[in-house]
């Protein structure tokens, strides 16, 4: 039998759309809370109204205002969220909720189709918009009220809590099972699903967690007032209220803080994201998730020692490649990538190879070892599982250009969850018909770990290739490696990975010049989130 596409919630009823295609039924676009608009710019996000009628939920809203290769995308009124469910009539199923990526500066919750994994998993999968870059991470003085929720300054991350209790509260209706949640990210979106992890303001919210490339990262308010007076500094300039920076900083010294507020408010969102740009993983150039003593502790991941009840089972997840991406943006790197002369060129290939090679390992031991090493310290009997993806790299795989510059790069796990290898990115020309038979396969083995997941906080399952918990033994090598040949999976255990160990094989790499080691710590790496080495 199949589900009904119009149902009613807490708020009024909902008409979603039959995918005849996957086997699956949408609601695309549901509002979860009242758009952050006008006077709720910079608020905390309130209860959506009740709507009339039956709502038609069968497209996509708009995401958080950003830029999309440069050009102005999004809108403030952005809160809303998307849900997946197998076309049938089967209730009480797991949830996966997933959160997107994109440094907390872009991305949607169209980025991740979940329809495809719903069907795969028996399960209900939703994705969610909430505020970005400035929009959705800004403390400055003048806009404080005295609410602690309107001044934490992490109005993004209040979207993503306020939309676990609207799921809490509604889920059922779609036919899944509040008691059993999982939350899940990638990149940016595993940030934030680890942040909601230590607030104590999502407890009880969500049973399990999904990690995808994420880690353990905070930022003082000291860091986001600061960032805040730089941006307003840049935008008293560019609105022509003063003509340098001097003028401006004069400007806001004198100025009340009403006024300041009204002026800020004034401002066009867009305009704060122009300002803002790209961050590469740098916290200083966008700080977020504030460590403001209410939505997030002081302090930040250390103050979990001081809770109780949080050991849940987490999947944590990497890739081999993770820092392609980010080496191959840089300004040294991508000009002779663009004139096709990096590869040819035997020095400058090198470094490039060592700059992947060391920025993987250290940006992947952030994603995982640290936080599983912190996690299992904390609480001894937590179910930590963890992985590291590393498909494109077995030989003849993809194409040897794709290989060496982007590998198993940062988010190319991503499509082997959903099933959907029609991404438009850099990553398109890498999956071929060639190398279908091993995607598949890897696909729907990655698919079977997660259903077991969902369901028993477990991914071991009959059938399946053996899956070790975490320990925080050196020498053990529990990291599952999820891989695939031209036509088959490889699974296979690896060795975990160390920062401190990968620095100092760094420091004694005889392939490169002390001027290139130098340069790869304090220009290439040096400010990423995941730099430690101070």
């Amino acid at each position: 039998m199949r589900a009904n596409e119009t149902i009613t919630i807490s708020n009024g009823s909902l008409k979603g759309l039959r995918l005849k295609e996957t086997g699956a039924i949408a609601w695309l676009g549901i509002p979860y809370a009242k758009p952050p608009v006008k006077e709720l710019r910079w608020k905390a996000p309130r209860e959506v109204e009740s709507w009339p009628g039956v709502l038609s939920v069968q497209d996509f809203r708009h995401s958080s205002i950003q830029l999309a290769l440069g050009v102005p995308n999004g809108s403030e009124d952005c809160l809303y969220l998307n849900i997946w469910r197998p076309d049938h009539v089967e209730e009480n199923l797991p949830v996966f909720i997933f959160l997107h990526g994109g440094g907390n500066i872009s991305g949607s919750g169209k980025d991740f189709q979940g329809s495809i994994l719903a069907r795969e998993t028996n399960s209900i999968v939703v994705t969610m918009n909430y505020r970005l870059g400035a929009m959705g991470f800004f403390r400055h003085q003048a806009i404080l009220t005295g609410d602690r929720l309107d001044d934490s300054g992490n109005y993004g991350l209040l979207d993503i809590l306020h939309a676990l209790k609207w799921i809490q509260k509604n889920i059922t209706s779609f036919g899944g099972n509040s008691g059993n949640v999982t939350l899940a990210g990638q990149s940016a979106g595993a940030r934030n699903a680890l942040a909601a992890y230590l607030s104590p303001l999502g407890e009880g919210l969500f049973h399990k967690l999904y990690i995808l490339s994420g880690g353990c990262t905070t930022a003082t308010v000291g860091q986001g007032e600061a960032k805040a007076n730089d941006i307003l500094t840049a935008l008293l300039i560019k609105s022509g209220e003063a003509t340098n920076r001097d003028e401006a900083l004069n400007w806001i010294s004198t100025q009340s803080s009403d006024t300041i507020s009204n002026y800020l408010h004034r401002q066009q969102a867009i305009h704060f994201a122009e300002l803002i740009g790209d961050t590469g993983l740098r916290m200083t150039a966008f700080p977020h998730l504030f460590e403001d003593g209410f939505v997030i502790p002081k302090g930040g991941f250390d103050n979990l020692k001081y809770r109780t009840q949080l050991s849940i089972p987490i999947v944590l997840g990497s890739t081999v490649s993770e820092f392609s991406t980010f080496a191959l943006s840089d300004a040294h790197f991508m000009p002779q990538v663009m004139q096709g002369q990096l590869i040819g060129n035997s020095e400058q290939r090198m470094l490039y190879e060592a700059a992947v090679q060391y920025g993987s390992e250290i940006y992947g031991a952030f994603n995982v070892e640290d936080v599983a090493e912190k996690l299992s310290t904390l609480f001894p009997k937590m179910p930590i599982f963890t992985y590291r993806f590393g498909w494109g790299l077995q030989e003849g795989v993809i194409e040897p250009s794709f290989r060496f510059l982007l590998g198993a790069s940062h988010g190319a796990d991503v499509p082997f969850y959903t099933d959907d290898f029609s991404i438009q990115s850099f990553f398109s020309g890498m999956y071929t018909e060639h190398n279908e038979s091993g995607r598949k396969a890897l696909t729907a083995l990655i698919q079977s770990y997660l259903s077991r997941f969902l369901k028993t906080g477990n991914p071991n399952g009959e059938g399946l290739p053996g899956w070790k918990c975490w320990t925080n033994d050196s020498g053990s090598n529990e990291i599952l490696s999820l891989d695939a040949t031209v036509s088959n999976v490889i699974v296979q255990p690896v060795q975990k990975l160390s920062a401190k160990e990968t620095i100092s094989r760094l420091d004694e790499d005889e392939r490169l010049s002390e001027e290139q080691r130098t340069w790869l710590k304090t220009h290439l790496f040096a400010g990423r989130f995941f730099w430690k080495n101070e």
